[in-house]
């Protein structure tokens, strides 16, 4: 390499020392920020329950918008107990069956991946 080229070189490797990890932190420090909490809207999901029988009941769960959340998990509670139904993939309604304490019932829906809870909402007996 002749002596121009050398100095040229030695002088961009220097300049490309101190670019490139100001680059970089400043790329970190200016990212957008992700969500972090997903709290959706009343009118994104509707739920139903009814009794099947006196041992069992029927709970509907219509997811009208589309789930921003990775994975969905839906728990029934009623009392300290928490029972697992299913999962919410996309749009649609869901039905699952559960036994009946004829208790107040509560409904969870959990994101297992990021393990937070996306909504939790208590729900009442539709009249028949």
């Amino acid at each position: 390499m002749i002596r121009p080229l050398r100095k040229y070189h030695f002088y961009l490797w220097r300049i490309w020392g101190v670019v490139l990890p100001l680059c970089f932190i400043l790329a970190l420090l200016f990212r957008p920020a992700s969500p972090s909490q997903y709290n959706p809207g009343t009118s994104d999901f509707a739920f139903a329950v009814k009794k099947l029988t006196n041992s069992s009941s029927q709970l509907t769960v219509e997811l009208r918008n589309t789930l921003r959340a990775p994975s969905c998990l839906v728990y029934v509670s009623s009392g300290s107990d928490d029972l697992l139904l299913g999962t919410i993939d996309h749009k649609g309604s869901y039905q699952f069956e559960f036994p009946d304490s004829g208790k107040k019932i509560s409904i969870r829906l959990y994101d297992a991946i990021h393990k937070r809870d996306i909504m939790q909402t208590n729900v009442s007996y539709d009249n028949d």
